[in-house]
């Protein structure tokens, strides 16, 4: 193995465009440890990603039910971020259903045999096509994961 190996990241770093993208991912990677820190277990792994523009905080996670809970932790937040960036007038925070979450742990979800039974039952007897028709996918994509 060569004695003299370095990280892609140097290479990078001689393109101005490339060198402000990583400076902002580093910005944005500490506010996240920043924010993490603060957040209380199991919450801080739920807050995936993190922003803080023009006094606008931004932050990501996968479901609506983490959303509520950064939403209630959204003022403590602000003011301990606000010691160090100033002051932060909003808080927004994003859902995105399987954001940064690998495909093998979306695909993880298995539906018991019963379970696909009273869908499929369900869906004989709703008179909503539409309705009958995601009932009978929904089935048949819990018997595929199983």
């Amino acid at each position: 193995m060569p004695k003299h190996l370095r990280h892609a990241c140097r290479f990078l770093q001689y393109d101005e465009r490339i060198v402000d993208c990583l400076t902002a991912i580093e910005r944005h990677t500490q506010l996240l440890r920043e924010i993490r820190a603060v957040l209380p277990p199991p919450l801080d792994e739920h807050c995936l990603y993190a922003s803080l523009d023009a006094g606008v905080l931004t932050l990501l996670t996968h479901s609506p039910v983490w959303s509520s809970r950064l939403r209630f932790f959204s003022p403590e937040l602000e003011h301990h971020l606000s010691r160090r960036y100033g002051s932060i007038t909003s808080c927004r925070i994003r859902v995105r259903p399987h954001a940064f979450v690998s495909s093998a742990k979306v695909s993880n979800n298995k539906l018991s045999a019963t379970t696909v039974r009273h869908l499929v039952d369900a869906a004989a007897n709703i008179e909503d096509a539409e309705l009958a028709a995601a009932l009978r996918r929904l089935a048949k994509a819990g018997t595929r994961n199983r």
